[in-house]
């Protein structure tokens, strides 16, 4: 889900989710750049690192009370960037951004994007979210990976999709260095229905209560 430029639900052309990507455009290689250059900079302090789309990096910022209060003292760092594919994670990992890492927990929202904005199907996007662990594993063995389940959100036709990837990634994990956590039921309200409490305004992005959840 792309913050930065508004867009829900619009269909492109991409590669396979689970081959290597940049992002679009010159804000991408911008925030690209500034996680690599936070590697370099701070990869002796980086004790736990969040990975993911808009909805990381927004924690920065509708977040950011929370953030500073729970995790900044755990020395964690945000790896997200707005937009974000699985396979643009994937090129991430492969050019410099985990490069030295050593990180004891590494936590993982992905494949959002890819139901929205792509015709990738489910299973396509969840062998990408299979592969973007396994290059993290390659990358940081020592690590521990949560994987997080999608979370819900207000627009018609996609949470069944969200759902459904969130049941097949639940596999990948192996009690050993992947583990799974399911989110969705922490974002409903007493009806069963999205907590609209929690979201911002385009019931996709969550609030600081949303982000203290």
């Amino acid at each position: 889900i792309d913050y930065f430029t508004g867009t829900i639900g619009e269909t492109v052309a991409q590669t396979n989710p689970w081959d290597p990507q940049p992002g679009d455009g010159a804000l991408w290689q911008v925030f690209h750049q500034n996680l690599v250059n936070q590697t370099r900079r701070h990869k002796a302090d980086e004790r736990m690192i969040f990975v993911g789309d808009s909805l990381t990096q927004m924690w920065l910022i509708l977040g950011e009370p929370v953030w500073a209060k729970h995790y900044t003292p755990r020395h964690a760092y945000n790896y997200g960037i707005s937009g974000d594919m699985t396979q643009n994670v994937i090129f991430r990992i492969q050019n410099q951004e985990f490069d030295g890492l050593r990180p004891v927990v590494t936590v993982l929202m992905i494949g959002g994007n890819n139901l929205w904005h792509t015709n990738d199907t489910v299973a396509d996007v969840a062998h990408g979210t299979q592969e973007i662990v396994n290059e993290l594993l390659a990358k940081m063995p020592t690590t521990k990976i949560i994987l997080l389940g999608n979370i819900p959100a207000s627009v018609p036709g996609i949470n069944e999709k969200l759902q459904q990837h969130t049941a097949l990634i639940s596999n990948l994990a192996n009690e050993r260095n992947v583990y799974f956590l399911d989110m969705w039921s922490h974002f409903l309200d007493s009806n069963q229905n999205q907590n609209q409490n929690l979201y911002i305004s385009d019931g996709v992005h969550l609030n600081e209560l949303g982000n203290g959840r």
